[in-house]
């Protein structure tokens, strides 16, 4: 599967995820702003039983600090969303199939050939990378902390290639994180 198949799948993924987290979502700001009207009435009916000095004008700047209190928290539960997105994104990449993944690999590993010719370094993340990288007549200089794929360098240090698949799902992040926001905040 290609890497851009792989990422549609993973928007495709993500995507049923928070259409499912949605409503789930929707339900917790009906809860909250309830909760919060509760409590913005509750505390004006006091005010207003304990002294009667207090006007209406208190009790709608309660309501509206209620209401903010609300948004605020809807906005917290929509982060916690796009990111619980991502880390299941991330376990999601961290499970590719062996073939699927060794597929993966090589081409992003003619890619970075393309880029910078066979003569470059890498750094693998994987030890069954190894075997795939020499067969492209590659030197390995050391490993990644990433779930899987590769960094290519050039010999001179002067260009790096982050073909990890934490790089390529950081780097569709913000694009990710757009369409996210637009179901989510629409």
């Amino acid at each position: 599967m290609s890497a851009e198949k792989i990422i549609e799948q993973i928007k495709k993924d993500s995507e049923e995820e928070i259409k499912r987290i949605l409503a789930d979502a929707e339900k917790r700001r009906v809860e909250n702003i309830l909760i919060a009207k509760k409590e913005a009435e509750t505390e004006a009916k006091k005010i207003l039983e304990n002294g009667r000095k207090v006007n209406k004008n208190k009790k709608k700047i309660l309501i509206s600090k209620a209401k903010q209190e609300s948004k605020k928290q809807i906005i917290k539960t929509k982060e916690e969303i796009i990111e619980e997105c991502f880390i299941k994104a991330q376990q999601k990449l961290s499970q590719i199939k062996d073939k699927e993944y060794e597929n993966l690999l090589k081409k992003l590993i003619q890619k970075g050939i393309e880029k910078l010719g066979k003569n470059c370094i890498v750094l693998i993340s994987r030890e069954s990378d190894k075997k795939i990288v020499e067969h492209h007549g590659l030197k390995i200089v050391g490993k990644t902390d990433a779930t899987g794929g590769i960094i290519l360098k050039s010999v001179d240090g002067r260009i790096t290639l982050d073909y990890t698949l934490d790089g390529i799902l950081k780097r569709e992040k913000q694009k990710i994180r757009i369409k996210v926001g637009k179901l989510l905040f629409s």
